[in-house]
């Protein structure tokens, strides 16, 4: 799974969840939305199905990508 700001990948990690939703929601913390509609969205890659799913924060979240 990668978090990104923009096109810009600013985190990547493995997570074993039995469904994409499921993934985002265990590393974003906080409702997201089944359609990446925001700056700051997520993608899931599911190497096992081959399928690629898009996720957005539901609200806006202020995180410092900076570190």
């Amino acid at each position: 799974m990668e978090e990104l700001y923009g096109e810009e990948v600013v985190s990547s990690q493995i997570v074993d969840a039995e469904e994409p939703l499921k993934a985002v929601e265990l590393v974003a913390a906080a409702p997201v939305s089944t359609r990446a509609l925001q700056e700051h969205w997520f993608r899931v890659i599911d190497e096992q199905a081959s399928s690629i799913s898009e996720f957005s924060a539901a609200e806006p979240v202020a995180r410092d990508f900076s570190k």
